[in-house]
């Protein structure tokens, strides 16, 4: 074999391994949410903090997006609200206005990355503080 020949089969299998080696074009990123329920009793009349985490941390146009909350009252009525994420994380303080099971829906839906969703109930229990009349 000449070395022109030589030259050209190294070539062409250092291609090959090169070719054989690289990244494959990545698919869309798949996110999870984990949602976290409110710490102690939650009393109606009053306001909860909920938090949530986008794993992995979304980063480029990801990063940017914000997470979309529906908390949906005992009574079936609903509040959807935009959650900013930083570094993944977001809370957000929520009026809870009556005792019952209160369900909260988060949503991720980045430009880049696949949609996630998770859902979390929790109880809300009356107040133990009375508004009445004096009279």
């Amino acid at each position: 074999m000449s070395l022109q020949h030589r030259s050209v089969a190294i070539a062409a299998l250092a291609g090959a391994a090169l070719v054989a080696l690289a990244p494959i074009a990545s698919a869309a990123t798949t996110y999870q949410i984990t949602a976290y329920p409110p710490i102690g009793t939650v009393y109606s009349n009053n306001i909860t903090t909920l938090a949530v985490t986008v794993t992995p941390t979304p980063t480029g146009e990801d990063a940017t997006t914000p997470v979309t909350l529906e908390v949906i009252e005992p009574d079936g009525e609903q509040t959807t609200r935009t959650v900013p994420l930083t570094l993944g994380f977001a809370t957000v303080a929520t009026p809870i206005n009556e005792p019952g099971r209160y369900t909260a829906v988060f949503s991720f839906a980045p430009p880049q990355g696949e949609p996630a969703t998770t859902t979390l109930h929790f109880d809300v229990t009356p107040s133990p503080i009375h508004f009445g009349s004096a009279s």
